[in-house]
């Protein structure tokens, strides 16, 4: 009996479903920002780019030097998955996985090689940007920046995009 219910209970369902307008549903995006910064003890040379981020790095990477030597940023849906070619052979995969409470969840992979070195779960405030003391780069030590800016885009409900006449 189980067996016969079933099938008619799904086909209620969807129909039910077509029939009752649905709620309003939204899109995630996130637009990532990396960067690596190259800090070390020769000369004092502080990137004028790396302003927003003086306070941090003097205090968590106690070097005499800061220079950006890469930046960069894209956008994508959560769920999905974008990478960064990192100085030294080295490459970021970033998978934001959810938007919620003005916050962003991502997993993060550094992987040099076939390898990864790091394979972690982040969750970030909306805007903000999380510094991770890296590995060993020519006279320096490498270190990685990486925020994260989450929009929602709200989409119409069932009942908006539809054009029905009233009966």
């Amino acid at each position: 009996m189980t067996r016969v219910w079933a099938p008619l209970l799904a086909m209620l369902s969807v129909a039910a479903g077509a029939a009752i307008p649905t709620p309003s549903y939204a899109a995630d995006s996130v637009e990532v920002h990396i960067g690596a910064v190259l800090a070390s003890n020769s000369g004092q040379e502080f990137d004028p780019r790396l302003v927003a981020l003086h306070r941090q790095l003097r205090t968590l990477f106690p070097y005499s030097s800061y220079r950006l030597v890469k930046e960069d940023q894209k956008v994508v849906a959560a769920g999905g998955k974008i990478g960064f070619e990192i100085p030294g052979g080295r490459y970021l995969l970033v998978m934001p996985k959810a938007l919620k409470n003005e916050r962003v969840s991502m997993r993060v992979m550094l992987i040099q090689g076939t390898r990864p070195v790091v394979d972690t779960v982040i969750t970030l405030r909306n805007r903000a940007t999380l510094l991770v003391g890296g590995p060993r780069h020519k006279e320096g030590v490498l270190i990685i920046s990486i925020g994260a800016v989450g929009t929602t885009t709200a989409a119409a409900t069932a009942d908006e995009s539809l054009d029905v006449a009233p009966q």
